[in-house]
């Protein structure tokens, strides 16, 4: 069985992913609440992630230059970042450094610069290359299962990813927290063009301040596959 795979953002009514006011210590929270062994997130929204809450300007330390100590039955999940163009060099010591995440992983392609290759190799960020032009992410799921044991993965990413999860059958499950407040036109939307996609509520629940968490299960059979 491949791993499942869980969408989970936080969403404003009209589906928008910025543009207002995120709870991210809840959005965390319930993502925490799937106990995944990875997370996977899309290159443009990890650098996104880190100008916006973190001192993108902190430099490399000696530290950040070494594979952390990995050890056995750590719960945290492994930190996996689709980045076939580089676009992490330089901020992926922001990432190994977060208390959340014991290790980063780093899926690239074939046409991965090899200066890239080199800045991952250098800092022992371990890698996975697959897909020609850009990253298989089926491909990169199997190689995940088979070296980290992965079987649980959830995406905490923006609408490319996750639009390519739902259109090539990959996703099986979408998990919204969904704010009581209209975006508006300033407001990134979440699904763009996935197309038709048939699914099933399999749960809810009422959260504070009007929030609402919703959980749908992908049919697979109308899911692009």
């Amino acid at each position: 069985m491949p791993p499942k795979v869980i969408i989970h953002s936080s969403v404003s009514l009209d589906h928008a992913i910025f543009g207002y006011d995120i709870d991210i210590g809840l959005h965390y929270s319930i993502l925490g609440e799937y106990a995944p062994d990875a997370v996977l997130v899309g290159s443009n929204t990890a650098r996104l992630g880190v100008e916006m809450f973190s001192d993108s300007a902190r430099p490399e330390m000696a530290a950040d230059l070494v594979r952390p100590h990995q050890v056995c039955g750590d719960p945290r999940p492994i930190g996996v970042f689709v980045d076939s163009r580089g676009v992490l060099s330089g901020f992926l010591h922001l990432y190994r450094q977060m208390e959340h995440i014991r290790d980063v992983v780093v899926l690239v392609s074939e046409q991965t610069p090899d200066a890239y290759l080199q800045y991952l190799s250098e800092r022992e960020y371990p890698y996975i290359r697959c897909g020609k032009d850009y990253v298989d992410i089926r491909a990169a799921l199997k190689g995940l299962e088979r070296h980290y044991s992965v079987q649980v993965i959830v995406s905490d990413s923006g609408a490319d990813l996750n639009n390519h999860l739902i259109r090539s059958g990959i996703a099986d499950e979408i998990s919204l927290i969904l704010a009581p407040v209209i975006a508006g036109d300033q407001g990134k939307r979440l699904f763009t063009s996935s197309g038709a996609c048939m699914l099933d509520l399999i749960a809810s629940r009422k959260l504070d301040l009007g929030r609402v968490h919703l959980r749908y299960a992908l049919r697979k059979e109308t899911s692009g596959t």
